[in-house]
């Protein structure tokens, strides 16, 4: 006698498919491989390689500015030793994982294009030493150091890490703005607050600009983080913060400030609606404490009458001015960093000036080709965020009560990178509208916001394939006719 025997069995590490068609499954296997990879990455003890903790020093120095009161420290150079030290860590890392020197996605080579562009229109610069002093001191260190974060940023405790570095060191600043204002110090135009350090934090308008750009993620902190002692730490720096913005009587800081807390506000209502009803009531109690000469100033945005300074008018000159010299200049602009030197025939002048204008920077300094590459990176830093918000939806459930698509990642992570998300999305609005008013195309600022935002997507994004590939079906080959005889 004769039988026809089939090798069908049962695969050991996934479902089975016969015949190129998958055999039926319990959605519970998915889930528990999903739960799997969560346990595991929950317990994984995190190593911190020396390319990162680098990384984070040079933040550290570059945010709170330890050269600007102790100046046995600046012959040092600190900020540029731990820059090299950590870039050489991080070759060395990946050399030896048998991978490129750095991550490379579309923002860094968005970036190194800007930086590009920024050399190759050296040569039309109306001072071309100018534009490669603007290359070599400030943009090629951004350049390194954007690679190093995209490469070293790659878990959610190191973004909240690196968040916490800018936070605090905003904070402090704030509360020795604060100190200083008290004291009637560091004033500028006779009530204005500027910087206790310099760099980016020293003008009264740029300190306003980053003291906006990082009151963001610190209030998705207050709102969303599940420790209580995190979140009264962040609602006290958050207060500093937002003292040390009404003192510099900042216009654009004020309005930068407006539409970054449009978009608190609009994520919290969706959320927490009872937080955002206490929100709205602190807010309208802190009103009667502003300054009346904060509202002054205020006032000078749309009343040109009560704008004691004439900076108002000025800047409106200058807007003209930056649209004339990128209309003269339209493909290769006049060098980077040279608007404040443009001294053409015929023009009228405001001499030892910026633009005022990020958009108007990039474009009369850069030319067309830079203002495109500039604004497909800001672009991207919105872009990004909306992506990692999507990745970390939690998904709807089925009618019997499970889940679909479930994402590998624990739920602290979860939160973790949610806040970033958002905080970055509030951050770069506020800076948006901060940059119609400033020339800080070539600041650190825009490009920390980016490399954090860029990061959460990515890590996002590297779980999500996590995901599939623990419920991918395991595929067994067609079954083949074997005859059995009796």
């Amino acid at each position: 006698m004769e039988r026809l025997t089939f090798n069908v069995g049962t695969a050991r590490n996934g479902p089975v498919v016969v015949s190129g068609r998958q055999a039926p499954r319990r959605r519970t296997a998915a889930a528990a491989r999903v739960s799997a990879i969560r346990q595991s990455i929950a317990a994984t003890r995190e190593r911190y390689d020396w390319d990162y903790l680098w990384m984070l020093a040079f933040t550290t120095l570059l945010f709170f500015r330890p050269q600007d009161h102790l100046q046995a420290l600046e012959v040092l150079h600190l900020a540029e030793l731990t820059a090299i030290a950590g870039l050489a860590a991080m070759a060395a890392r990946r050399l030896r994982s048998g991978m490129t020197i750095a991550r490379v996605n579309a923002e860094v080579i968005a970036v190194v294009m800007l930086g590009g562009i920024i050399v190759l229109t050296i040569p039309f610069s109306i001072w071309p030493g100018g534009s490669l002093k603007v290359f070599s001191d400030i943009y090629v260190k951004i350049i390194l150091i954007f690679a190093l974060m995209i490469s070293t940023i790659t878990s959610p405790r190191r973004v909240r890490q690196m968040t916490w570095v800018m936070i605090i060191a905003s904070g402090y600043i704030a509360g020795r703005g604060i100190f200083d204002y008290v004291r009637g110090e560091n004033l500028v135009e006779g009530d204005r607050l500027r910087g206790a350090v310099g760099g980016m934090f020293e003008n009264p308008n740029d300190l306003a600009l980053n003291l906006v750009t990082f009151l963001a993620p610190t209030l998705f902190i207050v709102i969303q983080d599940k420790k209580a002692s995190r979140r009264l730490f962040a609602s006290m720096l958050a207060v500093l913060m937002l003292g040390a913005i009404v003192a510099t009587k900042s216009r654009s800081g004020f309005l930068g400030l407006i539409a970054m807390g449009m978009v608190v506000l609009y994520y919290t209502a969706r959320a927490k609606p009872g937080v955002l009803a206490g929100v709205l009531v602190a807010g309208l109690l802190a009103l009667p404490l502003m300054p009346s000469s904060f509202w002054d100033r205020m006032d000078s945005i749309t009343n040109a009458d009560t704008d004691a300074t004439g900076s108002r008018a000025a800047r409106l000159r200058l807007l003209n001015q930056g649209l004339e010299v990128f209309a003269a200049n339209p493909l290769t602009g006049i060098g980077a960093g040279q608007f404040q030197n443009y001294n053409e025939p015929g023009v009228v002048v405001e001499k030892w000036r910026v633009t005022h204008n990020v958009w108007l920077q990039v474009a009369a300094e850069l030319g067309i080709l830079g203002l495109v590459v500039f604004t497909y990176l800001v672009g991207r830093a919105y872009s990004a965020n909306f992506r990692a918000l999507r990745l970390l939806r939690l998904p709807r459930k089925r009618r019997d009560g499970s889940a679909a698509d479930p994402l590998a990642i624990t739920p602290a992570e979860r939160i973790i990178l949610d806040t970033n998300a958002k905080g970055m999305i509030a951050a770069i609005v506020g800076w948006t509208i901060c940059s119609l008013f400033a020339s800080v195309a070539f600041n650190w600022t825009f490009y920390y916001v980016l490399a954090l935002s860029v990061a959460g997507r990515e890590i996002a994004a590297g779980r999500r394939v996590e995901t599939e590939a623990a419920t991918e079906p395991k595929t067994v080959p067609a079954p083949r006719l074997v005859r059995a005889h009796a």
